[in-house]
Formats: structure tokens, sequence, C-alpha cells
């Protein structure tokens, strides 16, 4: 019995190890998903994705105007609907339209015109690039436009040559996989000229 009383402290230490080890374990995080896209491929696909929604956090800076609001887009080929409202759920604005035509509702009264990016400015006086931004909120780039890649292959900066878009920076972060696509969750446009930055935070995606 005293053999057996002596050891018992030491069968107890080892045990606690033993307890700690597994917990450890158990609590480790798994190592991150090794991601290595052919980016031409990457890009292909993201332009076969017509039909998605974002849902998120929208946020405009320039010298003289801030402005953060809860933002909806909507893609359907071509034709969109984005709204803008407060944290509250007060409409800021609604756009809808596609690259020939754009409608904005604002103040209860609308507005209709050629260009959306237009219509925003004589509106609000934010100047946002809306017409190509159905490309560039994929994580997609336009044919002329110039990309920095990240070593899984998808965009993380992007330099546009468009004449209405000359410019702007356009930074990604945060791709997460969403069904079988690699999406930015977060979009930073950089316009250093004008001194303006909007973000685009997006919490939720969904395609078809």
């Amino acid at each position: 019995m005293t053999r057996i009383f002596c050891c018992l402290p030491i069968c107890l230490k080892y045990f606690a190890l033993l307890l700690i080890s597994i917990v450890v374990v158990s609590c480790a995080s798994p190592p991150p998903t090794k991601v290595e896209l052919d980016s031409a491929q990457h890009q292909q696909k993201l332009a076969a994705l017509q039909q998605w929604q974002i849902k998120g956090k929208f946020g405009f800076r320039s010298p003289e105007q801030k402005q953060s609001a809860n933002l909806s887009w909507l893609q359907n080929s071509d034709d969109y609907q984005l709204s803008l409202s407060t944290i509250l759920g007060t409409s800021i604005l609604s756009l809808q339209g596609n690259p020939q035509w754009a409608s904005l509702k604002a103040d209860d009264e609308t507005y209709n015109g050629a260009s959306a990016s237009e219509l925003i400015w004589q509106m609000t006086g934010w100047t946002i690039p809306v017409e190509q931004l159905p490309t560039w909120i994929k994580g997609q780039s336009l044919k002329s436009d110039k990309v920095a890649l990240s070593e899984q292959g998808w965009i993380t900066e992007l330099q546009p040559t468009c004449i209405n878009c000359r410019g702007w920076i356009l930074r990604f972060t945060d791709y997460q996989a969403v069904e079988n696509y690699w999406l930015p969750h977060k979009i930073k446009l950089t316009h250093k000229k004008n001194s303006v930055d909007v973000t685009i935070k997006i919490n939720s995606w969904e395609t078809n």
C-alpha cells in the first residue's frame, strides 16, 4: 500500500501533463488553406459570374464630406440595383440602371440620366466610378487595367486607365471562398488628386 501511495503523485503529475497536451492540441487552429489560382482562369470565372448580391458597409471621404452607410447591391447581368441607407434604416439613395441608363431616387425625388456616376455627383457631390464597379467589386479587372497579383493568384491592386476612371487606385483585401469563387470582402478606392477615399466592406456575398 505504501508503494502505491508513493507513486500516486507521480501518476497525477503525468496525467495532468497529458490532459494539458490534449487541450492545447484541441484548441490549436488548423493550418490555413493554401490557395494557388491560375489568374487567367480565375478572371474568366469571375467574368462568367453575372448574377450576384452583396450586403455590407459603404464609406465615402473627401475634404468636404464624410459619409458612412449600409450597402446593398443586386447585379443581374447588366442591370443593377444599389441602395444606401443609414444605420437606422433610413434611405439615403437608391440607384438602378445599366451601362446605358440610370435612375436615382433621393429625398423623394427621382432623377434619370445616361450616367450613374454623373447622377450621384450631381445629387451628392460624391465622385464614384459607378459604371465600372460591377466588374471591380468581384475582384475582376477590365482589359486595359493595370493589376498587381498576390501569390494566390487574385488581384490585390488595380489601376484603371479608362477615360472616366483615371486617377483611381483600387486595393482588394480579405478574399474568402464563396461557393466556387474566391471573392474580395474589402475594397478601397483612392483618388489622390481629388483626395477621395471610397471603402466597400462586404459582409455577405450571394452568387447565382
